[in-house]
């Protein structure tokens, strides 16, 4: 396990930091001061695209030149005084399940394989009005569900940090774009952690907000009860900044770095008891280095002051249970948006979405019926440890480090990650953070929890615990 470089906790760049290395709020404070223009920022990353994605495979649906033509329209904007705010000429990409008007928007299917919308999802439509440029359209999963497969339409995204690894799912292109430099930003959803488990595999920050904290319409559904949209992003300020341009809030200058380590002083942190044991079979259910490196990270946050409570097993719901009953909601729902096509045009599927719907089409509305009753039931019970015993939870982000594509498409209906399960089903927002890394050099991650509505929060602490971690996203792929 080891530690990269110390995160400068404000939003200042380094004098040698290259710009494709920038976070979004060290760019976003550039532009603003105008040492750095949006076309200049812009045409990095489309160099880096040009030179890398086919490697990376992020991209299925790349708008380089659109971008560059709104990166010189959002310079010229800026050079006569019409800022729009912290997030104008930030190149950001969407992932494809966004609709976008006049490009294509695939859900990586080839059901959808030339669908071009006439209107753009209403998040992509008011990042625009921010001044967000966009860079074009990331991989995923088929409809966000399936896995990857032989017969895929695109090949899959892979993991910058080792290519022959997965960069998790199911917002797959949206990490790997993050974490290699190709854009500032991007949006995915989160149905079973969806946002979160390519954060956590590829070393980014990754935010499941509270449900409609962002819109969704404009997205093509997969599990419409649990379906959240949200960003990825390379530090927690950056989700800060997007938060606050979207909301109108002032959450980002709350993480300023002279306050950021009092976040951390007296702050209950709850760490579910039985984590690293099957209480049924006695088995590991984690990494053993991503165990140590969870409590090397505790023992740093108690350092900083912080308090760490062990939640019983009374007040935390059982993880098999957990399991069972979001792969139920996911499954039924996702079954529901989709039978038409499985049944009529089952060859316009690939194998591992296939596979999946054929499961799916076993469930009882009776089964569905009982896990949203069970959903309902640890809402509460979320919801009352938060409010009585401790400020924000914290797990860690991923079981086990991102698999092999090869063990991935051998395997495409096997369980993945529970980690991020319990907080889609109770709508609690989770953001996923880097923590560490293997000895085989890949990302391990902390998840963070808190209440209801309680984003600003959580963003704090995530930042807080960057800096008190000494967290930097290097430069990879160079």
């Amino acid at each position: 396990m080891s530690r990269q470089t110390p995160l400068n906790p404000s939003a200042e760049a380094h004098a040698d930091t290259p710009l494709h290395a920038l976070s979004l709020a060290q760019a976003s404070a550039l532009i603003r001061q105008k040492t750095i223009t949006p076309v200049q920022l812009v045409q990095v990353c489309i160099d880096r695209i040009e030179r890398l994605d086919g490697q990376v495979n992020a991209f299925v649906t790349p708008t380089l030149d659109a971008a560059l033509q709104a990166a010189h329209q959002a310079t010229r904007e800026i050079a006569q005084g019409q800022y729009r705010g912290p997030l104008h000429g930030i190149p950001m990409a969407h992932k494809d399940v966004y609709l976008t008007q006049g490009v294509r928007t695939t859900a990586h299917s080839r059901h959808l394989h030339d669908w071009v919308p006439s209107v753009s999802a209403t998040l992509v439509t008011g990042l625009e009005r921010l001044g967000v440029i966009s860079l074009g359209k990331t991989a995923c999963h088929e409809f966000a569900f399936g896995s990857p497969t032989k017969d895929d339409l695109f090949p899959p995204a892979r993991n910058p940090w080792h290519l022959a690894h997965m960069p998790g799912s199911s917002s797959s292109g949206s990490g790997a774009a993050v974490a290699a430099g190709l854009c500032l930003a991007a949006t995915g959803t989160d149905t079973g952690g969806s946002i979160r488990h390519p954060a956590a595999a590829c070393g980014v920050v990754g935010l499941k907000p509270t449900r409609h904290a962002y819109p969704m319409s404009g997205v093509i559904a997969l599990a419409p009860s649990l379906d959240v949209a949200g960003f990825l992003t390379r530090t927690a300020l950056d989700q800060a900044l997007i938060w606050d341009a979207w909301h109108g809030t002032d959450v980002a200058n709350a993480c300023a770095a002279d306050v950021q380590r009092s976040v951390l002083r007296g702050l209950r942190i709850g760490v579910p008891s039985g984590l690293w044991r099957n209480a049924e079979n006695g088995q590991a259910t984690h990494d053993p280095q991503i165990q140590a490196c969870f409590e090397e990270t505790l023992q740093t946050l108690q350092a900083e002051g912080a308090k760490v409570v062990t939640v019983d097993a009374v007040d935390w719901p059982p993880q098999p249970d957990v399991v069972q009953a979001a792969n139920t909601l996911i499954a039924y729902e996702a079954f529901q948006q989709l039978q038409h096509i499985w049944r009529d045009h089952p060859e316009q599927l690939g194998q591992g979405l296939r596979q999946k719907l054929a499961g799916a089409a076993q469930l009882s509305l009776n089964s569905y019926q009982a896990a949203r009753v069970q959903a309902d039931v640890w809402q509460q019970q979320v919801s009352a440890l938060l409010a009585e015993q401790v400020d924000v939870l914290m797990w860690p982000g991923r079981e086990a480090l991102p698999e092999t594509l090869q063990a991935l498409m051998a395997n495409p209906t096997g369980q993945r990650s529970a980690c991020n399960r319990l907080f889609s089903l109770t709508g609690h927002p989770a953001l996923t953070c880097p923590m560490g890394l293997s000895t085989q050099g890949l990302p391990m991650a902390l998840q963070i929890g808190a209440a209801m509505h309680a984003e600003g929060h959580v963003l704090q602490v995530a930042h807080a615990v960057a800096s008190a971690i000494g967290w930097r996203l290097p430069v990879l792929l160079d």
